[in-house]
Parts: structure tokens; sequence; C-alpha cells
């Protein structure tokens, strides 16, 4: 008779249910992830950030009005697509 642990096993030795064979997946891997893309923006954040405060007042006063410039136009594009 065969014990029941070997009840599931092929003559080849592998398992007829294999996925339960397999740890459920406890989410770790995105976690992981998250936390890296978290810390990697916080590292761009933090050099741009050293980068501005190095800038002179002019171009600080440039880029602040490229940047501005560039998100209302965005956000016209969204609200002429919406039709707010």
């Amino acid at each position: 008779m065969d014990s029941p642990v070997n009840r599931d096993a092929l003559p080849n030795g592998a398992s007829q249910n294999p996925g339960r064979d397999l740890q459920p997946d406890d989410g770790s891997g995105e976690l992981r992830g998250a936390l890296m893309a978290g810390l990697i923006g916080a590292v761009v954040a933090t050099a741009g950030f050293v980068i501005y405060n190095r800038l002179e007042e002019e171009h600080r006063a440039a880029l602040r009005n490229s940047v501005t410039k560039f998100v209302e136009e965005r956000v016209a594009e969204v609200r002429s697509q919406l039709k707010f």
C-alpha cells in the first residue's frame, strides 16, 4: 500500500499537483520593488534639489517659468480632452 506522502507522486518522482508544493506569494516581491522605486525616487529628487540650489537666481527663475508653462499647457490639454 502506498504511503500518503507518495500518493501524489508519479513514477518519475514528479508531483501530480505541482501547485500544491509552491509557497503562496506573500507580496514581498512587490513590497521590495516599491521600496526600491521609492529609494531611487528619493535619490533623484535629492540630486535635483541640490543642483537647483546651486543655480544662479536668473537660471532658477528661467527654470521655474519653463516648468510652470509646461504644467499649464498639460492642464489645458487635459481640460480640453475632458471638456471642462
